[in-house]
């Protein structure tokens, strides 16, 4: 993928993002079932944080969390959990971004 292909999906994510931030449902629990199922399928659960979780009447997680990576910094990423899918936020997901701009972005 070329650099303006990674700008542009940055941008449209961030925007997505963004939007959902005050579109979202009820929060849920740090440690709800759904948190726990995201927290599973990470390569590396180092400083794993939940920065908000919310689901929707349909039972779809929306949430936003860090990790620590290995720089010694932080990650900030985002998850759509339906069910045992989990899809995360990492470069070039199409699958999530579609994901989040659905349920999550678009959810009241």
């Amino acid at each position: 993928m070329n650099t303006a292909s990674r700008l542009a999906t940055a941008i449209s994510l961030g925007l997505a993002f963004a939007t959902a931030a005050s579109a979202a449902g009820p929060a849920m629990n740090a440690d709800s079932p759904a948190v726990e199922k995201l927290k599973s399928k990470l390569p590396n659960a180092l400083g794993f944080e939940v920065e908000s979780a919310r689901t929707n009447t349909d039972g779809t997680a929306c949430i936003s969390y860090h990790v620590s990576n290995d720089t010694g910094g932080v990650t900030h990423e985002k998850a759509v959990v339906e069910g045992d899918k989990v899809l995360r936020s990492t470069t070039g997901n199409t699958r999530f971004a579609s994901a989040w701009k659905e349920k999550c972005a678009k959810a009241q």
